[in-house]
């Protein structure tokens, strides 16, 4: 017990969630802003008659919410709390990677023979790749395009005209196999084996990513799906050599929400119901010791 018989909670130091068949942990948040277990039992009271108040109370439905207020988004956040699917891409450190052209409105834009042939990255320059999807339009004139952005460039810095975010315009795609290339953003643009005729307003894209040690894409699919997951708080060691676990055996837990803040750090709130884990006889078990040293 720390001085004085008072025992308090300081700071939290993580929530490890694991597996409840393996007891192997899934994945751990260490950026907690607060994590709190509200608990409501109603109470069913025995009234009637003229007494001025019941002649029994007995408890009704527990009602158990597990909140928390975090401040990061680990994958294990969207793929085990919720039912997101990841996938990592390792060896692009060089290279980075174009998806292959495909018209969007249109036929025109991407075509072997009298469009756009195939995108590729400067040898040497793809980490001036950007990162996200190309969108090339057709304009007024048959051998030009205007070349979009949804995403942002390598540098940084989303290119700006006009409130578009407009990497190229008008830029001229050569006919019989030659290229043009868009140097500032590392790409390079193959035309189709005949002439080269685009149809004003036809759209097409193709995807970007500059080059980079690792991608994750973590693609969200159906959210009606609920996990149940053992968790654990651990708390650090205070000042009267305290230290202190709760593991809540059974957590249901689904739909992870995602915040965007401005120049600050973003966070979200869990929420999650602890429900009883008939095996382990309890809702929530806490562990303290006070350690020799």
């Amino acid at each position: 017990m720390s001085a004085g018989n008072v025992s308090y909670n300081f700071g939290v130091k993580a929530a490890i969630f694991y597996n409840r068949d393996t007891f192997i942990p899934v994945g751990v948040f260490n950026v907690i802003s607060s994590i709190e277990l509200a608990r409501e039992i109603e109470k069913l009271e025995l009234t009637g008659g003229h007494n001025n108040g019941p002649y029994a109370v007995e408890a009704g439905q527990p009602v158990n919410t597990l909140s928390g207020t975090l401040m990061e988004f680990p994958n294990f956040a969207f793929t085990e709390l919720d039912n997101a699917t990841a996938t990592i891409t390792t060896g692009e450190d060089s290279s980075g990677d174009i998806t292959t052209i495909t018209n969007k409105i249109g036929t025109s834009i991407a075509d072997s023979a009298t469009g756009i042939a195939s995108v590729s990255a400067i040898s040497g320059n793809a980490s001036k790749l950007p990162l996200g999807k190309i969108i090339v339009v057709g304009t007024s004139t048959a051998t030009k395009v205007d070349i979009y952005l949804l995403g942002d460039t390598a540098s940084g810095s989303i290119p700006v005209v006009d409130e578009l975010s407009l990497l190229a315009a008008g830029v001229t795609v050569p006919s019989s196999g030659s290229s043009v290339q868009v140097a500032e953003y590392g790409l390079e643009i193959t035309g189709g084996s005949g002439s080269v005729a685009f149809v004003e307003n036809d759209t097409a894209t193709f995807d970007t990513r500059p080059a980079n040690t690792k991608t994750t894409v973590i693609a969200m699919g159906d959210q009606a799906n609920i996990k149940n997951l053992g968790m654990i708080l651990v708390y650090p060691k205070n000042s009267q050599k305290e230290q202190k676990i709760i593991d809540f055996p059974c957590v249901a837990v689904g739909g992870t929400p995602f915040a965007a803040n401005t120049r600050e750090f973003a966070e979200f709130e869990f929420t999650g119901t602890p429900l009883y884990d008939k095996d382990r006889d309890s809702l929530y078990t806490i562990t303290k010791i006070t350690a020799t040293n």
